[in-house]
């Protein structure tokens, strides 16, 4: 994780590699990739979270080696590790998984799909499906490197696969292993995952039964047996509290207060980016409780903060033109209340329908709001409202400059994050700028271009935007960190 000191708009460096021994390298990064060598060629384990990604793990291996890249595995079907099999494909390797990972790449995905959406990620085409599969485990030759490829069970997925690389004692885990920060146990949409048994559990002993020197995760740093028994612990309590909870007839507001309240220490320590301990309690809920239609989360409580009814009405009820409301909204996010502030912001949008000014002041709003939350599964309730709240407002006016500006903003913000493409912020970002911004609109704008090209590698064209950002507003802070990076 990025120290929070650092400046926030700084050059970044999309993924490192980091050597594990002569023939095998990790590349960190949000999601993790695996890069093997033998004699005769490469093979990729886990190819990005997506196609821009990809070409950055494809260049990472490009410094240290010049051999064919043979293979590019697949540990399981989710898109943050499929997403760049288009890339190795086109670069000449053989895309392999499991049987089943190919049917999940079909079936499964579109509910996961879905859910990502959900979560405001930007999805490209479908991920490119294996060319060769498996049924239960095989072996791959990369030349006096050997492969083997093996379902231990099941764990954050039905169809994970564990690649073991004997000449070099490791194991190349997939999500099965994640180290680093509080681990995703499953995604609300699939019946999968931790699913109140211990089948996660007995994964992880049958993996540990090969005694490797090191595994490499699906997220995090390398693991042993230290991070290896932190994650185990983790998966023992919530099965144990969890359990507990539904076995006393809690509801399942009750059981997150309940068990949300009591965190140990040593839960609350540690740090967010995927996972977090209430989807931690939500993928055991599900397993537990029957329901018509299983694996689907129907009762995600949103990460957005709600607001006390009596304190909104106190705030608004004097309240008649629309400015009123966003200086009152302004005046309470300003004391970090952001439920309350949300709350007024949404009654004015809500009263003042017919006014695109309104639905944008609400989407800046929530946007800022997601700050306030770590891992990027939460951030997602902010994104898809904020999101919403932006259609409206363009559908009542198409040209309406300011919902463009923070659309592209937006866009090109996560761009920065994900290392993803930003084509499509750039396109708001221009047709905000055609139709008209002045002052801090206008520094906000090229900003966002600034941040585009430093996404894109191009540090010239970014500290010309920055500039730019700077001449049109001297105060926007952010254009001025960049500046400075």
């Amino acid at each position: 994780m990025r120290n929070i000191t650092e400046n926030p708009f700084a050059p970044r460096q999309y993924g490192q590699l980091v050597k594990v021994t002569e023939r095998v390298y990790l590349f960190r990064n949000i999601v993790n990739s695996s890069i093997i060598i033998g004699d005769n060629g490469v093979a990729v384990i886990d190819t990005q979270v997506n196609q821009m990604m990809a070409r950055r793990l494809y260049n990472a291996i490009r410094t240290v080696t010049d051999k064919p890249i043979l293979y590019a595995i697949n540990t399981h079907y989710h898109w943050d590790h499929t997403n760049g099999n288009t890339i190795f494909h086109q670069a000449g390797a053989t895309v392999v998984a499991r049987e089943m990972t190919k049917e999940f790449m079909v079936n499964r995905s579109p509910r996961q799909e879905a859910f990502l959406r959900s979560r405001g990620f930007t999805l490209g085409d479908p991920p490119f499906l294996p060319q060769q599969t498996f049924a239960h485990e095989t072996e791959l030759d990369l030349g006096n490197q050997s492969l083997h490829l093996i379902h231990l069970g099941k764990a954050e997925t039905d169809d994970a696969t564990a690649v073991r690389i004997p000449a070099e004692n490791c194991i190349v885990s997939g999500d099965t292993v994640m180290t680093g920060s509080f681990p995703i146990f499953g995604q609300p949409v699939m019946n999968e995952g931790l699913m109140a048994n211990h089948d996660w559990i007995n994964t992880i002993n049958e993996l540990r039964t090969y005694a490797p020197k090191c595994v490499l995760p699906g997220h995090g740093p390398l693991a042993q047996d230290a991070e290896i028994d932190l994650l185990l612990q983790i998966e023992a309590y919530f099965l144990t509290e969890v359990r507990k909870c539904v076995e006393q007839g809690m509801s399942l507001a009750e059981l997150l207060a309940e068990m949300e309240t009591n965190f140990p220490d040593w839960i609350r320590s540690i740090a967010e980016v995927w996972g977090t301990p209430r989807y931690a309690i939500l993928r055991v809920y599900r397993g537990l409780i029957d329901d018509p239609e299983p694996g689907w989360q129907h009762l995600k409580p949103s990460a957005i903060p709600a607001a006390d009814a009596e304190k909104l009405h106190e705030r608004t009820h004097e309240l008649e033109e629309f400015e009123a409301y966003r200086e009152t909204a302004e005046e309470v996010a300003e004391g970090n209340d952001f439920g309350l502030a949300i709350a007024i912001l949404k009654t004015a949008a809500e009263k003042f329908s017919n006014l695109p000014e309104a639905w944008t002041a609400y989407a800046n709003l929530v946007t800022q709001a997601s700050r306030s939350v770590s891992s990027v599964l939460e951030k997602g309730d902010f994104f898809v409202e904020a999101k919403k709240a932006l259609n409206t407002a363009l559908e009542l006016d198409p040209d309406y400059a300011p919902a463009h500006l923070l659309r592209g903003y937006n866009h090109i913000l996560s761009a920065y994050r994900n290392g993803d493409e930003t084509k499509t912020g750039l396109a708001s970002i221009y047709k905000a700028l055609v139709n008209g911004l002045q002052g801090t609109q206008l520094a906000q704008a090229y900003f966002s271009i600034g941040l585009a090209h430093r996404t894109n590698g191009d540090e010239t064209l970014a500290r010309e935007a920055f500039a730019k950002a700077i001449a049109a507003d001297a105060r926007f802070m952010p254009a001025q960190l960049a500046n400075m990076a």
